[in-house]
């Protein structure tokens, strides 16, 4: 739905709005006193969700300063493009953007059109289509090892098993029962990890009924005093169609990820926002809901963060590289995707799911 600033002025426009409004292409018209006179939905969610409270003067560029090619339009028709330009958008969220700037004439009146083209997002749509590539081969080579490691693992059990029958000390009892228990978890983690079936335990579930519990969960223990728990919930984020228990164990896994990137001492923020017309590998969806776990820790070293969701892949020194595997296997399931971005000691883990009710 477009959003028309002017009345007045917008009539006078002899042009298909309904047409600008279904492009992908941001676009913008805009007087000679730089106010609105149309803004497309594309504009609004690239620029953010105050743009039409906010003047488009107040949106920051790097290196360049965007006003003076606006208002240079006016002196001269000569049309104007910016490559690869980056700015912060009215939700302080970071934009890459191919921006041509123009005259735009209607009959004796004189505007200024603006088309923005997000490169940023392509870029990411290309890394999305490695990890969703990364993820099937990962399951792949899972499928080969499992194979391998149940066979094993089912002679340990069975053993297990038969030595808890013959044993009547139970202070070594307790040692089989350590030894079942362990070969469960881990057959369960195989299966898990191996199995290609989503599941069909499903809900129509409140997302923030989700992170408050995992919140919860982590706040309230003894080794996380230390840690500093923030929110920054979008509250018209509507009802998802969703396994509770998978996305839980998936949020889990990225928020004990980045209390470990931050010595549990630090600040973890957890954040949800909306956003339409997004691409996940070769599907665009009309809505995805985001869930962005930030941390101030180390941060990833650039070189790792293609590798990161490979299993055995770690930047610690005591862990075993799966948690991120299998909240990336998780989210896979339900159609969704975990992106990952680190610089400047700020580290986003952003769970990103299509909105689906049934």
């Amino acid at each position: 739905m477009s959003i028309n600033i002017n009345h007045t002025e917008t009539d006078r426009l002899n042009s298909n709005y309904e047409i600008l409004d279904n492009l992908r292409t941001a676009i913008l018209i805009l007087d000679y006193d730089l106010n609105y006179i149309f803004t497309n939905t594309a504009a609004i969610d690239l620029l953010g969700s105050t743009t039409i409270l906010k003047k488009i003067t107040e949106i920051k560029c790097e290196k360049v300063s965007l006003v003076s090619y606006l208002k240079k339009i006016k002196d001269d028709a000569q049309s104007v493009m910016l490559r690869d330009l980056k700015f912060k958008n009215f939700d302080r969220v970071e934009r890459i953007v191919d921006c041509s700037i123009s005259r735009y004439s209607v009959q004796k009146d004189e505007y200024i059109l603006m088309e923005l083209n997000e490169t940023g997002r392509l870029y990411n749509i290309s890394l999305d289509q490695n990890l969703i590539d990364q993820q099937k081969a990962t399951r792949e080579m899972v499928k080969g090892l499992s194979h391998e490691i149940k066979n094993p693992l089912g002679g340990i059990m069975g053993a297990a098993q038969l030595l808890d029958r013959t044993l009547k000390d139970e202070s070594q009892a307790k040692f089989t029962k350590i030894i079942k228990k362990e070969s469960e978890r881990l057959l369960k983690l195989i299966n898990a990890m191996s199995s290609p079936i989503p599941s069909s335990d499903k809900e129509m579930i409140n997302v923030h009924e989700i992170t408050e519990h995992v919140t919860e969960l982590f706040k309230y223990d003894a080794d996380n005093l230390s840690v500093s728990f923030s929110k920054d919930y979008d509250p018209s984020i509507p009802l998802l169609y969703l396994d509770r228990h998978q996305i839980i164990q998936a949020l889990i896994n990225i928020v004990r990820n980045a209390i470990q990137a931050i010595n549990k001492d630090g600040k973890v923020t957890i954040k949800t926002r909306p956003i339409f017309k997004y691409t996940i590998g070769d599907t665009r969806h009309d809505l995805v809901i985001k869930i962005d776990v930030i941390d101030n820790g180390v941060g990833i070293p650039e070189e790792k963060l293609k590798e990161i969701f490979y299993p055995m892949v770690t930047t610690k020194n005591d862990g075993m590289g799966l948690g991120l595997t299998i909240a990336q296997s998780i989210i896979f399931q339900n159609k969704g995707i975990i992106e990952c971005k680190s610089k400047n000691k700020e580290t986003i883990f952003s769970i990103i799911l299509p909105w689906c009710n049934k």
